[in-house]
């Protein structure tokens, strides 16, 4: 629940007494125009992204107010940019988050490609990087999972399994968020529970049932 949130960077205003609710379940996408404040939503919505006025609550808890211990249960946040100077291994970074160390072989074979188990993080290129945090998001088994143009670094054929592998995810009763504009590859796959576009300091509800050509003409107006 996004109550009245003010976010500025400076003298300059992003979002204004703005207001969002979400329903726990199903894949919920916030899209808008480069720099309308998608990005510095959803940090906020993830406990993230300091705010100048109102309150973020998830489960009854104020996200901001959260221990970070607590917060790590609760919600995992996958950024646009890959960390990618990290030397640790991806199986490294991948036990760090597992909540069942047992699934991580699996969850990497699914996510990404077991022959990257031994290699480190700033050897894997963008796309292989992101693919991997999706896995370490999952890994960290929270019921809430946060991300910031996941598709940005992948390849077509990956952006399709992106897309699949989030459904699957949606449909095993972890709620995505995610601030993207790689939509249209949902069409067909499975309704998003909420659209919300980002214009004009404020946030809008669509219509999730609409298709994502209209999203986009809603966009463009």
């Amino acid at each position: 629940e996004v109550n009245r949130i003010d976010i500025r960077y400076g003298s300059a205003s992003v979002l204004q007494a703005a207001d969002l609710s979400i329903l726990g379940g199903g894949i919920h996408l916030l899209v808008g125009r480069n720099g309308a404040g998608k990005s510095s939503l959803l940090r906020a919505m993830a406990g993230l992204q300091a705010l100048q006025g109102g309150s973020i609550v998830l489960n009854g808890r104020d996200v901001h107010g959260m221990p970070s211990a607590e917060r790590a249960q609760a919600l995992a946040f996958v950024a646009s940019t890959p960390p990618r100077t990290s030397q640790l291994r991806v199986v490294e970074v991948l036990n760090l988050a597992a909540s069942n160390a047992e699934r991580v072989s699996e969850v990497l074979a699914q996510y990404g490609d077991l022959a990257w188990a031994q290699q480190r993080m700033d050897a894997l290129s963008d796309g292989q990087a992101q693919r991997v945090m999706f896995a370490r998001a999952v890994l960290q088994g929270t019921p809430w999972i946060f991300m910031d143009e996941p598709t940005a670094f992948l390849d077509v054929p990956s952006r399709r399994a992106f897309w699949t592998r989030a459904v699957e995810v949606a449909r095993q009763g972890t709620t995505l968020v995610l601030a993207t504009h790689d939509y249209e590859q949902l069409a067909g796959e499975i309704q998003p529970s909420s659209v919300h576009l980002i214009e004009a300091k404020n946030i809008v509800a669509l219509d999730p049932r609409e298709t994502p050509s209209q999203w986009t003409e809603r966009m463009e107006r």
